[in-house]
Parts: structure tokens; sequence; C-alpha cells
């Protein structure tokens, strides 16, 4: 019931096609993916068909619906055939396809108990909706922030983020999880500074508090390899 709830939550944000709404569904369906692999590990209950509907669900949350959404609400421009036009249908595209490979070799590696092997598709959607989100909350409320204009005058910018972070999904970084606790508070003093740092980052953006989303997947990602040596030696 909770991984389905999580598809129907990708679903919503399809059929709404909603920057902001859209973005609080996917959110919602964020927390259904968490709370159903907590459940099943607290009530000892995994398997293997739960295994394979929670991949289906997050195909389509984590990864048809960003593709969908970024393209809709930040590359399409209406402009016909050319080479740009083009190169903004394959980075939408390659959004999903590579969320659909990350998922599958997270499936047959099962890399999410010591660590994560490249970026969960869950966070990378998150970061891409959060895109073309705070670009509507900015423009609903008539102030652009610099960044914001800067990065809807560039293309090619516009372009490459997405496409890094439909990469690092696929790619063979090692980036530390929240499942394990082995250890206490000492064997996870990095998911505690992460934490920390969080708290920190809203702080300091308060004013524009959601680009607390794509900083700290960014954080994740540098956080990860920083402190790889010690967040892998507790399981050595």
């Amino acid at each position: 019931f909770l991984t389905s709830m999580n598809l129907l939550c990708g679903f919503l944000a399809i059929l709404i096609n909603d920057p902001i709404w859209s973005f609080y569904s996917v959110l919602i369906g964020i927390a259904f993916d968490f709370v159903d692999g907590f459940s099943a590990r607290m009530l000892k209950v995994p398997s293997l068909f739960g295994k394979e509907l929670d991949s289906l669900a997050d195909m389509v949350s984590f990864g048809v619906v960003p593709g969908f959404l970024y393209y809709h609400h930040v590359l399409a421009d209406g402009s016909g055939p050319s080479l740009l036009f083009s190169l903004k249908l394959f980075v939408a595209t390659l959004i999903p396809v590579l969320a659909a490979l990350r998922l599958a070799k997270f499936n047959v590696n099962d890399s999410g108990k010591i660590g994560f092997e490249g970026l969960p598709s869950s966070a990378a959607a998150l970061a891409i909706i959060s895109i073309p989100f705070i670009i509507a909350q900015e423009k609903q409320a008539g102030n652009i922030s610099e960044i914001t204009s800067s990065f809807l005058n560039s293309d090619w910018l516009m372009l490459l983020v997405p496409f890094l972070l439909a990469l690092l999904m696929v790619s063979k970084l090692p980036l530390f999880n929240f499942k394990s606790f082995k250890g206490g508070l000492k064997g996870n003093w990095v998911q505690l500074l992460y934490v920390i740092s969080l708290v920190l980052l809203i702080i300091i953006f308060k004013e524009n508090i959601w680009y607390c989303i794509p900083l700290s997947i960014a954080w994740y990602v540098i956080l990860s390899l920083i402190t790889i040596p010690f967040w892998r030696k507790k399981f050595d």
C-alpha cells in the first residue's frame, strides 16, 4: 500500500503538470518511498515482490516525472526542430532512461546496505524538480533572483545541470546513506554532520529557503566523497 502510494503521487504529478503542486506531490511520494522501506525493515517483512514494486514506483516518481516536468517547465520554449531543441529532448529523455538503469543496477547489486553507488534516483529527482519549482515560486512572487535569472538566460546551463544529475545516478561514486546506524552517534558522525549542515543551510538561505534543496544534494555528494574513508571504515 505504501509503495503504491508513491506510484500514485508520481502519476498525480504528471496529471497535475504544475511545477509547484507536482513538486509537492513528488515530495509526498519520497516520504512514502522512505516509509515503505523503513516499515519493511522494522516489521522484518522485506520481500522480492516489494523490492520490484518499489523500483517500478520509483521509475515513475523519480524517473518519468522529473524528465517530464523539467522539459515542460524549463526547457520547452515552443521552438521548432533545431540542434538546441534536439539537445533539450535528449536531456529530458535521458533522465528517465538513466533512472531506470540506476534502479535496475541497485536491485542487482543491492548497493544500499553499506552506502550507495551513484546518486539515488529520489535525490536526483528532487534536485531536478526543485528547479522548475523555484522558478515558478519566484515568478509567482514577482521577484526573480539574480541566480535564477542567470540560469534562465543560459540554455547550456539549463541543459548541463539535469545532464550531470542524470549521470550521477549511474556513476560509481560512493555515497553514504542513513540506513545503517551501526556504532551509534560516534560511528555516524558523517550523517550527523550532514544533518547539522542542512540546518545551517536553512539559516543562511532563510530568505530563499528552496535553494537549500539543490544545494543540499550537491553538498551530499561532496561530503560523501570527502569523508568516504571514515563512513566506510565502520563496515571493515
